[in-house]
This record gives structure tokens, C-alpha cells and sequence, in this order.
């Protein structure tokens, strides 16, 4: 027979928090500043350790979370067109991120984490105009904390 108190003590309740920091950037249009959707972008991890593509050709993309690493104090993004004439790497961006990672409790259920302060970001502007960090301090919080303008064209330019 089992007793209460021990159903009690397998409360399942857990961490229900989002306990990833990972900044989400959205895609806008320089010209106008409207929110385009890219289909032939990929996106990978510069010297990642592992498998790093966060978006690839054929998938359509209007944001992305492009995530740091806890254990460095830089993170980078290669974004490679793969649009007809497009398709050729001195049109690659990369965009770099510098940046403090700050251990951060969040709960005893949850554990720590780490938040990350954007102290620095430089980018190559072949097809991106500009980058805007809307807000340094990434946290646990979903939304979008980068901005990425693109050069666009009409499709008969």
C-alpha cells in the first residue's frame, strides 16, 4: 500500500519555465522596413563544434534563433544565398556576436541557466544592409532581440 505523503513527494509540477536564452531575429526588408520571408537561406554556425545549420535552402524563414555558446565570449552566423545568381560565397554575410554570458539562477525546479549581454556585433553587408539589437540582455524570454535588414530587390531587377 502506498501512503500519501509519498504521492505527494512525486509532485511532477517541475520547471515549466523556458530555461533557454537564445536571442530570435527577424528578417526585415531595408528599403521599407517590412517583415520579408527568406526561402533560399542558410544559415550555419562559424567554426561550430558540431552540426550547426539553423536554416536551409527551400524552408522559409522570416525569424531565427541563433544561439550562443555558454563557453565562449563570441558566437558567429554565416548566412549563404542560395538564389539563383545569388548562390556565390562572396555574397556571404556573417554576422558576429560579442558578448558576457552571465550564470543565472532561475528556480529550484529549474536550476541555473545563463543569460547572455550583447556587448559587441559587427557584420559584412554584401546582402545584409544593417543589424539592429533591439535589446542586449538575452534572457529566457521569447521574443525578438535582433533585427536583420536585407538588401531586396523586385524580382525583375
Amino acid at each position: 500500500m502506498v501512503s500519501a505523503a509519498m504521492l505527494q513527494s512525486c509532485n511532477s509540477t517541475g520547471c515549466t519555465e523556458n530555461r533557454n536564452a537564445i536571442p530570435q531575429a527577424e528578417f526585415f526588408s531595408a528599403g521599407d522596413e517590412e517583415s520579408i520571408t527568406l526561402d533560399s537561406l542558410e544559415i550555419v554556425g562559424v567554426n561550430a563544434p558540431r552540426d550547426s545549420v539553423l536554416s536551409a535552402p527551400g524552408t522559409q524563414v522570416s525569424k531565427v534563433y541563433l544561439p550562443m555558446r555558454p563557453t565562449a565570449d563570441v558566437t558567429a552566423w554565416s548566412f549563404a544565398y542560395r538564389w539563383k545568381a545569388l548562390d556565390d560565397s562572396r555574397l556571404n554575410d556573417t554576422i558576429t556576436f560579442g558578448y558576457t554570458t552571465i550564470p543565472y539562477f532561475t528556480s529550484e525546479e529549474c536550476g541555473a541557466t545563463y543569460r547572455y549581454h550583447i556587448d559587441r556585433m559587427d557584420y559584412t553587408s554584401r546582402l545584409i544592409d544593417s543589424v539592429a539589437v533591439v535589446d542586449s540582455m538575452i534572457t529566457n524570454v521569447d521574443k525578438v532581440y535582433i533585427r536583420i535588414f536585407f538588401k531586396v530587390s523586385d524580382a525583375d531587377e
